[in-house]
């Protein structure tokens, strides 16, 4: 048995990985019913499907493409005023569920890339002399992401084959985002002002609440 939804969802995905290309879904059976999905917008309209009922913290998605050792890299993302990170990767058009080497890639160089454009423009605000620097978890509260890549020879690994393992690809994926995120919010600082301020929220309610757990303890 066929399920027209699960099909649609697959077939909708696939539609915005690959912008530009129309994909006419039609179930002949006893209800009648199609479905076309066709998205110029390629990856930011994934972003805005994914986003849905959300409050964004600025309007148009991030883009970044680049291409490395013959490996094309595209990257959407923005970041709404919740409290959850939405990240989807996919390898070749597979959904890798379970992550690997281009999922650590983007992470590293999404905080690398904040705390460098946060310390250039003086961001930062000493707190007792200290200064700050974003931690993985303050950089990603809120964001919805999709990246995407092609990969010549994909090594998947896991249960289920859903984990890249391809160890050159880490690189490859770090040095696009770090380099693409740099020049975009170097050339949009009311959005990387936007954007820190709100890593710099989820940093200082992270040390409050570690605080508070250490006074209960106490």
């Amino acid at each position: 048995t066929y399920f027209f939804d699960i099909i649609d969802e697959r077939l909708r995905e696939l539609a915005y990985l690959n912008s530009g290309i129309s994909i006419l879904l039609t179930d002949e059976r006893e209800e009648k019913k199609s479905a076309e999905h066709f998205y110029k917008g390629g990856l930011g309209e994934f972003i805005l499907h994914l986003d849905e009922g959300r409050k964004p913290v600025f309007e148009k998605p991030i883009q970044i493409s680049g291409e490395r050792e013959n490996i094309p890299v595209d990257i959407a993302l923005r970041y709404n005023d919740s409290y959850n990170e939405t990240i989807l990767a996919f390898v070749n058009n597979i959904n890798t569920i379970e992550g690997g080497t281009h999922l650590s890639g983007f992470k590293t160089a999404l905080t690398r890339s904040l705390n460098k454009y946060a310390a250039q423009n003086n961001l930062f605000k000493p707190v007792k002399g200290k200064t700050l620097s974003l931690s993985g978890d303050d950089a990603r509260e809120g964001l919805t992401a999709v990246l995407s890549i092609k990969v010549p020879e994909p090594q998947f690994e896991g249960q289920t084959k859903t984990k890249l393992g391809n160890g050159d690809i880490k690189g490859v994926v770090d040095k696009i985002v770090y380099e693409g995120i740099l020049d975009f919010l170097e050339q949009n600082p009311s959005i990387g002002r936007k954007v820190i301020e709100k890593a710099l929220l989820a940093a200082r309610s992270r040390s409050a609440a570690k605080k508070a757990r250490e006074l209960i303890r106490r």
